[in-house]
């Protein structure tokens, strides 16, 4: 009896251990809202850029405003967690979140679809990033709980 209830302090303490851990790295959530902004921003440069002058420096800033959110959440969970450690399914879905209202724009684009159909695909798009990608991080978190 006395090493059940030593197992089950054990195992009680890990679990306190894991979820420390899973919460000092958690992702703010601002993270999303500026990740919903960047896809929008880049399906706009696509979807209205491409074959202009201003392309390039664009997609540069894109580049490096998520750069700079990437090592801003660093900063203020003093942690992150590589892309290595993901698993499958959260990689295909932030790959869907992030590649679809861009290649719609692009096909806007080359289609000569009006300007606003593009406006309304990199908005949507943005916010469905952003919106999934805080959902799919909550699903993983609580997935990351539980041995």
């Amino acid at each position: 009896m006395e090493n059940d209830r030593r197992v089950e302090d054990d195992l009680a303490a890990i679990a306190e251990a894991r979820a420390a851990i899973v919460e000092r790295s958690r992702t703010p959530r601002w993270y999303f809202a500026i990740v919903g902004v960047l896809v929008t921003l880049l399906a706009l440069t696509v979807g209205f850029g491409t074959g202009t002058w201003w392309y390039l420096p664009a997609m540069l800033v894109v580049i490096v405003g998520e750069g700079i959110v990437i090592g801003s959440h660093r900063a203020v969970t003093g942690t992150s967690v590589p892309g290595s450690a993901w698993p499958a399914w959260l990689w295909v879905w932030a790959m869907v979140f992030a590649a679809v209202p861009v290649l719609a724009a692009a096909a806007l684009h080359f289609t000569e679809a009006p300007g606003w159909t593009i406006v309304l695909v990199a908005a949507s798009g943005g916010i469905a990033a952003g919106t999934g990608s805080a959902i799919l991080n909550r699903r993983w978190e609580a997935s990351r709980l539980t041995p």
